[in-house]
Formats: structure tokens, sequence, C-alpha cells
């Protein structure tokens, strides 16, 4: 049990450093073309009873066009956490709500963070903000309970990392393994550069398909900046 749940917190997250490859944008395309068209549905996503075992411990917003909001969660817990819904609300500089990303239909990884191991840290990040990158802008976040525990340990490690803020814009490089004997969908990689302890940028790509001993390639690419910056990674599910 004990060794299950190392392997577990360790293959939660991966914080290393990251060069060039596929755009958010051609990813969620790919994915598309997967899962057939998602579009946002009428109403808005709740997550319910708070989560009591999942602490945020960082919140940063990062201007752009678009803003990126991450924020460093800890899992308090001995116990492996799936599917943790995550709400946040971006307000002006005079308390107006002016981003929430609860719109039913978008894109699952900017709404909740698909893995967190036992006593685990990790990043989420939602590089969609369309709005509240205005001085004085500040965020509050929710955290829901957890739709679950994870079947099985992932093995996804990262190698190759590297950083660059020259063409196409800043981005971080990022090279996944799969070690583990099923197939990964859908996996979502978040980065965040941290300069000084504080946070300068964050980003979140996502990887179509990496199937049992498979590697792929992707760039992540960045709100902010990633010069001089320690760059996190945590590769979710």
């Amino acid at each position: 049990m004990k060794r299950a749940a190392a392997a577990l917190a360790a293959a939660a997250l991966v914080a290393l450093t990251v060069s060039g490859c596929e755009t958010t944008q051609e990813v969620s395309a790919k994915i598309g073309l997967r899962l057939g068209h998602q579009s946002a549905k009428t109403g808005t996503t709740r997550i319910g009873a708070a989560n009591r075992s999942v602490r945020v411990v960082t919140t940063a917003l990062i201007p752009g066009n678009p803003a990126a909001v991450a924020l460093e969660l800890t899992n308090t817990t001995a116990r492996a956490q799936a599917a943790i819904p995550i709400l946040i609300d971006v307000k002006d500089a005079k308390g107006a709500v002016v981003y929430r990303n609860d719109t039913k239909g978008i894109e699952v990884s900017i709404q909740q963070l698909a893995l967190l191991g036992v006593h685990a840290t990790a990043w989420w990040v939602d590089n969609e903000v369309l709005a509240g990158a205005s001085a004085g802008a500040t965020v509050e976040a929710k955290v829901g309970a957890a739709g679950g525990a994870p079947r099985a340990a992932p093995a996804i490690t990262v190698a190759g990392v590297s950083a660059s803020n020259a063409f196409p814009g800043p981005h971080v490089d990022v090279t996944l393994h799969n070690r583990g004997a099923s197939g990964r969908s859908g996996l979502a990689v978040y980065a965040v550069a941290i300069r000084g302890g504080k946070v300068v940028g964050a980003g979140r790509a996502l990887v179509p398909e990496l199937g049992p001993g498979a590697s792929a390639a992707a760039e992540i690419p960045m709100t902010g900046t990633v010069s001089g910056a320690k760059i996190s990674i945590t590769a979710a599910g």
C-alpha cells in the first residue's frame, strides 16, 4: 500500500522546466475531432459541497489577452482524489464579477483537476480568462468534492523540459512519457513560471492521446513570461 501511494503521489505532480510543439488551439482541434463538437450549453456548472481535504495554497492572476489564473492545490489527506471540480470568480477593482469558468460544456480541464495524489501539491491553470486583467482585479476560488479516487496510479513522466520567450511567444516545451499499462486521453498539462517567489507566467495544453509505452512532445503556450523563472509542471490524468 505504501509503495502504491508513493507512486501515485509522484505521478500526480512533476515539477520541472520546458521547448516547441503544438499550440493549445491545434491540440483542442484534434480533441474536437475525436470527441465531437462540445459547444457551451445553456446553464452553469455547480460544485456543491466544499472540499475540506484540498487546500488552495496560492492564487495568481496573470495579465494577458486572454489572462490566466493559476491555483496551487494541496491534498491534505492520505487518499488520492480524482476529478476535483474548481470554479473561479475574477472580480474587478470594484468587486464586480467579470469572469467565471462555470459555463456548461467548456473544456473540462479548466473546470477541474483530474488527479491530486496522496499529500501531493499540484498546479491548475485556466488560461482562457477573457476579462479581469485590469489593475486591482482579484480571484476567488472554490474547490468541490472529488468525483472519486483514481482506479490506478498513472505513470506519466516528463523529460526534455525547456522554456523560452522567443517566437511564437512565451512557451514551455515538454516531452511526456506514459510508462503505464493503459492509454491516456485528453491529458491536461499545466505549467507555471515562478520567479522570486511570484507567479509570473502560466499555461495549459492538452495531449489528445498517449498510449501505453508512448511518448509525446507538447508545447504549452504561456500567459506572462518565463524569463529567469523556475517552471513547475503538473501532468494530470
